[in-house]
C-alpha cells in the first residue's frame, strides 16, 4: 500500500511557489502536472466572483474571518492541559458517539488508525494556523479515529455554484473545527491524547476514514455519500488514544447506482468527474480532473458544488426502496427516474436567496 501525501493534492500543490526550492524538487518528479498547475497557481478564487463591490463589501465579510474562528479553536484544543487518565468502561464507544452528536455532528464512527491511515508528510496548508509544516514527516501517534459528518444547509446549497452555496460550506467547515475541539478538550479531560482535524490541518485524507468507518460510501464525485444527506456534509475527526470498539464500512449498492445515475458527471460544468475507477488503497475512487475543477472555482468565485446538488441521495431518496436495491438494476434505475421526476436532471434554485438580497424585504 502507498501512503498518502498531502503534498501530492491539489491545495498543496498550486500554493508552493514558482521557482521555489519546494515547487522544483516536487515537480522534478511531476513533470506530467505542472504545466497545469501552473495555470491556476496561487489563486484567491473568491476574488473572481462576478458581483459588484457591493455585494462584496456587504457579504464577505460574512464569512472572512472563519478562518480566525478556527486558530483560536484550534489553539484551545492543542494548548489544553492533559488531566488524569479515567478508566473507559467498555460499550463507550456508544457515549463517545453521542456525545460528538451533542457537540452538533451529524453521524458518527469509529475507525482503528494504522500507519497507512495518516498522510505521509504535511503538505504546508496550515499558514492560518501561523504553523509552517510542508514536508515534515506525520508521526503515526492515535491509535483510533473519530470520525463524524455535519450536513450542510440544503436551501443554500441548491443555489450552486453562487455564493450562497460557499456560505454553508464555510459554516459548515466552521463547526467541524468548533465540534472537533470541543471533543479533543473533552477526551483530554479523561486523560487521553488527542488531536482535531480541521479544514487548516489534517493528519490523514478523512474520506477513505469515513468509509472504513460505515458512514457512506465512495460516489463517483470521489465524496463520501451518505444515506440520509448524500454527499451534502462535511467530514471531521478527532484522533485519540482512547481504545474504542471500532465500525464496519457499509455496502448499500452505490456504486452500481452511480453507474445508473452519473448526475453529477453529466452536471459537472467543468467535466471533471469520470466514470472511470481507480483503486486506492483498497478503496474504489474514480479518475478525477482536480486541475479543470479548480480553473471553474477561479473563473465562477465559489467553490462550485454542482456535484454535491446533483446527487439524488442529497434531495433525498426513498430509503425503504434504498434497503433493496443492492443487486437489484431495475429498482436503482427506478429511483433515479423517481429522482429525475420531482427534481430534474438538477435542482437548482434560480433567484439570490434573502441573505443576499439588498434592499428590504416585501
Amino acid at each position: 500500500m502507498k501512503k498518502y501525501d498531502e503534498r501530492e493534492t491539489l491545495f498543496s500543490r498550486i500554493n508552493l511557489e514558482k521557482g521555489s526550492k519546494d515547487y522544483n524538487e516536487f515537480y522534478s518528479k511531476n513533470k506530467d502536472i505542472k504545466y497545469k498547475d501552473d495555470s491556476i497557481r496561487r489563486i484567491s478564487f473568491r476574488n473572481a466572483l462576478r458581483k459588484s463591490d457591493q455585494f462584496k463589501d456587504l457579504f464577505f465579510p460574512i464569512i472572512s474571518n472563519n478562518k480566525l474562528y478556527i486558530k483560536n479553536l484550534h489553539e484551545m484544543a492543542e494548548n489544553y492541559k492533559l488531566k488524569d487518565k479515567v478508566e473507559i468502561p467498555k460499550g463507550f464507544n456508544n457515549n463517545i458517539k453521542e456525545i460528538t452528536k451533542y457537540y452538533g455532528a451529524t453521524d458518527v464512527g469509529i475507525v482503528k488508525l494504522d500507519g497507512h491511515s495518516y498522510y505521509s508528510h504535511f503538505g504546508g496548508l496550515s499558514e492560518s494556523l501561523n504553523i509552517e509544516n510542508y514536508g515534515k514527516i506525520i508521526s503515526p501517534k492515535f491509535k483510533t479515529g473519530i470520525i463524524f459528518t455535519v450536513k450542510m444547509d440544503l436551501g443554500l446549497m441548491n443555489r450552486a455554484p453562487h455564493y450562497e452555496e460557499l456560505l454553508t460550506t464555510e459554516e459548515t467547515y466552521l463547526k467541524v473545527a468548533e465540534i472537533g475541539s470541543r471533543l479533543a478538550i473533552y477526551l483530554k479531560s479523561l486523560g487521553y491524547e488527542s488531536f482535531s482535524n480541521n479544514s487548516e490541518i489534517y493528519l490523514a485524507p478523512l474520506v477513505p476514514l469515513a468509509y472504513d468507518a460505515g458512514l457512506g460510501e465512495i460516489g463517483m464525485s470521489n465524496h463520501l455519500v451518505t444515506l440520509e444527506h448524500g454527499d451534502n456534509i462535511r467530514l471531521g475527526a478527532v484522533f485519540t488514544n482512547m481504545e474504542l470498539d471500532t465500525d464496519k464500512p457499509i455496502d448499500f449498492g452505490l456504486t452500481e447506482f452511480c453507474k445508473k445515475c452519473a448526475l453529477c458527471l453529466i452536471n459537472c460544468p467543468s467535466h471533471s468527474i469520470s466514470h472511470l475507477p481507480r483503486m486506492v488503497n483498497g478503496r474504489q475512487f474514480y479518475k478525477f480532473d482536480d486541475t479543470s475543477c479548480f480553473d471553474l472555482w477561479a473563473k465562477t468565485g465559489t467553490d462550485c458544488g454542482v456535484c454535491i446538488q446533483s446527487c439524488p441521495f442529497t434531495q433525498g431518496i426513498d430509503l425503504e426502496k434504498v434497503k433493496r436495491m443492492k443487486g437489484n438494476p431495475e429498482l436503482m434505475k427506478e429511483l433515479v427516474k423517481e429522482h429525475l421526476e420531482i427534481h430534474g436532471r438538477r435542482k437548482y434554485t434560480k433567484n439570490d436567496l434573502d441573505i443576499v438580497k439588498i434592499g428590504e424585504k416585501k
